[in-house]
Parts: structure tokens; sequence; C-alpha cells
């Protein structure tokens, strides 16, 4: 029962808005050790308690304002709040009593006396405490408040505290050891309300990440049929070859799609693994500025680079890290209005890299900084008609860069004042002999091959066996691994292209009995959508000679297939053996 029956609260403003004592005249947390104890009521606090933990597995948030409920009826006291320390400021999460219409109040942490609670965690008990804390001036008067913290993970993340509007209530150790059972109350339903947002959010966030996902998928798609149907179309003059670049353009598009989510799979799995190595700065950079210059220059934007003067070396896989550069220029084009500016600096600091991609696009709200590297985060409309996302580009380029032991961080001012991300990276010692430069593959002559095909996607198994057939090889296909092996004899092939997921008997079963039939005589090529080092050890394991990761790349095949020899090409006999 609420002792103090008053019908309004008014928080007040004085003309002098001034502390008029010190913490130490308003803190009597010693007095709870000598006053007198009133008579527990233990079979209704049972009850309280009960009904709390009923709430708390319904609705987690709605039970904080019935905690605060029961502690004015079990504390009979005028008012009872929550009050959560959301970064600098205190929100009253729930009130009841008599300022129950202040609930979602907020109170900077300096003007409260939980900032002082949380500080010390522990409980407190002060008297009159709008003498020091002034931003309680209100009628009725705050004339006594304990306060009691909670916690998540051992850190104090808010109070539950009561309030005595008269001088005839005073706060004793039955209302501490009350109000210290609701603070765990509330520290589990705080909890558990966090838990089920976090849930919630996800949710929603996969359901929005599915439905761009269905977008983007059906943007390149419409393409593709598009151009499919322009080759099948007779008399349209100069139209395949448009065509061609459609497709070629719109598949590219896809894989990077693919790419990109198998990376962050791969990295949220701690399975990413870097090839490190020397390599120099400017190399780094003229690869990501090459592949985002059609973009940058169809959109008029004018791109400026700046790098030191000496060589830059870093201990770093140069693939990855390109990657990075060629996702924020990327970012940088796809949000910049028409013949915008993008910069891109770079510069030493002690024994750092920091490299800045800045731009004069849309900008970033300043309460989204923070969350621009979440999974499946939209910076906002893409002003590129022709690009948009899934929102996993600054996830995977926050995760690339950590695993080279930087950092990322976003600025911006907010909406319409461009955006800029810097990055920080280990520098590396200058290598002791400079690094060689690889030369681009030079174009293939390809020996004609006996292959077999063994995948039982038709579309692509018929795709490759018709490249394969162009230039000049024999392909026989097979859709499982009974007739793949029953062609190994029939057919006698040079080479086999063998997908790893086929039904039935997979494909390392497969690799295995064509070793115990051909021993060496063959060389057995993986075909399989998964790139990571630890499938490349079962293949190789298996008896396969080399590894390629879907989509495949008809360059990268046929210098596979002219350099078979040194892949492992071997010599001997076919057998019949079992």
């Amino acid at each position: 029962m609420v002792t103090e029956p008053v019908q309004h609260a008014v928080r007040r403003v004085d003309d002098a808005d001034q502390p008029t004592a010190t913490l130490g005249d308003v803190d009597i947390s010693s007095e709870l050790s000598t006053r007198s104890v009133r008579r527990p009521d233990y079979e209704r606090e049972n009850r309280a308690f009960a009904s709390l933990a009923l709430e708390m597995s319904k609705n987690p948030r709605n039970m904080l304002q019935k905690l605060v409920e029961v502690a004015v009826e079990l504390c009979r006291a005028g008012t009872a709040g929550i009050s959560l320390l959301e970064g600098d400021v205190f929100r009253w999460e729930a009130v009841a009593g008599v300022f129950a219409s202040y609930r979602n109040g907020t109170m900077p942490r300096t003007a409260s006396p939980c900032g002082i609670c949380i500080d010390r965690d522990a409980s407190e008990l002060m008297h009159l405490p709008d003498r020091c804390f002034p931003a309680l001036r209100a009628d009725p008067r705050f004339v006594e408040a304990l306060l009691i913290p909670f916690h998540f993970q051992d850190r104090p993340v808010g109070t539950v505290w009561i309030v005595a509007h008269s001088e005839e209530r005073k706060f004793d150790r039955t209302d501490e050891r009350v109000l210290r059972a609701l603070s765990e109350f509330a520290s589990a339903g705080w909890q558990m309300w966090k838990a089920r947002d976090t849930a919630e959010e996800a949710s929603r966030r996969k359901d929005e990440f599915l439905a761009m996902l269905g977008h983007e998928l059906r943007n390149p798609l419409a393409a593709i049929v598009s151009a499919v149907g322009i080759l099948t179309r007779k008399g349209a003059p100069g139209g395949s070859q448009r065509a061609v670049e459609i497709l070629l353009r719109q598949s590219h598009h896809l894989t990077r799609m693919v790419e990109d989510l198998v990376d962050l799979s791969r990295i949220s799995q701690g399975k990413l693994a870097l090839k490190r190595e020397q390599v120099e700065l400017k190399s780094i950079v003229a690869d990501a500025v090459e592949t985002t210059r059609e973009r940058i220059e169809r959109r008029g934007h004018q791109l400026s680079v700046e790098l030191p003067p000496e060589p830059i070396w870093l201990e770093a896989d140069a693939l990855r890290l390109a990657q990075v550069l060629t996702n924020l220029l990327d970012n940088a084009a796809k949000y910049t209005p028409e013949k915008g500016q993008i910069q891109l600096r770079t510069w030493r600091e002690n024994d750092q890299l920091l490299v800045s991609v800045r731009d004069t696009g849309i900008g970033i709200p300043r309460e989204r900084l923070d969350s621009v590297f979440n999974l499946f985060e939209q910076l906002g409309s893409s002003l590129d008609p022709s690009a948009h996302g899934l929102g996993v580009g600054l996830s995977l380029v926050r995760g690339v860069v950590e695993l080279h032991g930087g950092s990322i961080v976003a600025a911006s001012e907010g909406v319409g004042t461009g955006s800029e991300f810097t990055l920080r990276l280990p520098l590396s010692p200058k290598p002791l002999t400079a690094a060689v430069p690889s030369e681009p593959p030079a174009s293939v002559a390809l020996p004609p091959s006996r292959i077999l095909l063994v995948e039982d996607h038709e579309d692509l198994a018929e795709s490759l066996s018709l490249s394969l057939s162009f230039d000049g090889h024999s392909v026989r296909a097979a859709r499982d691994g009974p007739s793949a092996l029953e062609a190994l004899k029939s057919f006698e092939p040079d080479i086999v292209l063998l997908d790893l997921g086929l039904p039935g008997m997979d494909g390392y079963e497969v690799a295995r009995q064509m070793r115990g039939r051909c021993k060496d005589a063959i060389t057995i090529v993986a075909l399989t959508g998964y790139g990571q080092d630890h499938g490349r050890r079962q293949t190789a394991a298996a008896g396969f000679d080399a590894h390629l990761v879907k989509p495949i790349e008809l360059d990268e095949l046929r210098h596979l297939l002219a350099d078979r020899a040194a892949i492992g090409r071997r010599s001997g006999a076919l057998t019949t053996s079992h």
C-alpha cells in the first residue's frame, strides 16, 4: 500500500539551478545499518516474486514495469523506477507511483544520483538528494531515495530505485533486501528483453536480406534471359555481340555476390585463410582502381589517388586488400551524385599504414556510423540505378581488415555531407629482395585431350562440354559415380573433371576407385563450390591432382589442362582391378 497519496507530480526548475549541498551532505547510506528494521512479510514477497517470474517468461520488457509497481507496494514507496544507462544519460525505462507519468524521461548521468550508484556499484541511500542533484527538484519532493545497481556480465548497466516523498517514511535493511532481490529480476529481465530484441532484429534483417537477395538476383537473371533471347532470335544484326557482353557482365555480377557471401561465411566461422606475402601498396591500389574504373568513369566522378613517394610494404594478402579497397571505392561511386569527387589517400603514421577513401556523396547519419559495418546494413538508396547490393560489402571489409590486424572507422558530418572510411594496417619491413611482378598469363595452346566430365548439373555439364569441345578436346559427360567409372573403362580419358557433390557415390569415393583402377595414368581435377584450405587437403588426400572452385573460370581451366604434366600427369597403365 502506498502511504503517500499525492495526486500530482511536477518537475520544477528553480531560478538558482545550482547544488546547495555536497554529495557527502546527502549521502546517508551508513544509516541503513543503524535504523530499526520493519517486520518482513515473506508470504507477500513470495507471491510478488512469483508473479514477476511468470511475467518475465511472457514479456521481459513489460516485467520491468510490473517490477517497479511491486517495489512501490512491497516497500511502501511513493515512487519506484528503473533507470537504464544509455551512453551519457539515464532513461527511466519503468516508473510507478507518483511520478509514473515521467516514464521514458531522461537525465544526464552527471546530474543523477544513479550515476553515483553505478560508479560505486553499491547501494546508495540519500536524503533530500535534490540539494546535490538539482535536476531532481520536483513537487512532491524526493525526500529519501534508495538505489541498487543491477548488472549485465558483471557490469552495472542500470539502477532500481525507490523514493519516499515525506519525512515519515524511512527506508531500512528490509527495503534494501527487497530492492536487491528486485534488482536481480531487473538484471534477468533486461537481459531477456535485449536477447529477444536482438533475435527479432536479426530476424527482421534476415527477412530484409532475403527480399533484397531475391531482388538482386532477379535483375541479372532477367538481363541474362533477355540476352539469351537475343542470341536465339534471327535477324538481329549486331545484337549477338551486345548479348554476349550482357551475359559476361551479369555473370560476373552474380559471381561477385556469391563470393562475397561465401567470404563472409568463412570469416564468421574463422575459416578465411589469408595468403600473406610481402606486397607493395602501389600494386594493391592499382588493382582496386582498375576494377572500379568503369563505374567511376560512367558516373562522371573525378578520382584522385595520393600515395607516398617511397614504396610501402605490407605483410598481407594482396588479393584480399584489393577486395577491401574495391568495396570502398565501389560504395563511394554508388552513393555519390554524378560528377562527384572521390579521393583515395594513403600515408604513414608511426608503424602503421593509413588508407582513407573520401567522397562527396549522400553521407551517413551520425547515429548510424557504428552500424554501417553490420551485416546486411544498407547505407541508403544507391544513386546508381545499375548498382544495388546486399549490404554485405562493409561487413566483409571490416572482417578482412581485422584479419590483417587492422581496423576501420567511418566518419561523416551527416546526411548530404559525404563520408570517409579510414583503415589502419600494420606496416612490414622492407623486403631484402625486391618482389618480382608476376607476368600476365600468356595465351594457351592446348593439345587435344580426352576429357571425362562428371557433373550432375545438366546445364553446367553441357556448357562446359561445349567450351572444351570448341578448344579441340574430345569430351564425354557422366552424371553420377557408377556411369563415370564405366566411362573410365570405355572412354579411357586423359583427364577427369569430377564434381564432388554427386548424388549417391560422392566425388571423393569416385576418385579413390579411379585411382585404384588406373593408378597414375590420368589427371583428376576436383570441381566444387567450396574453396577452403581444408577442402583442398581433403581432395589431395582422396587422389585429386588439382582443385577448381565453381564457377569455373575457363582461362584457369585451360592453363591447368595445358600444364597438367606439372600438376600431376603420371605414367601408368589402365587396369581393370576393383
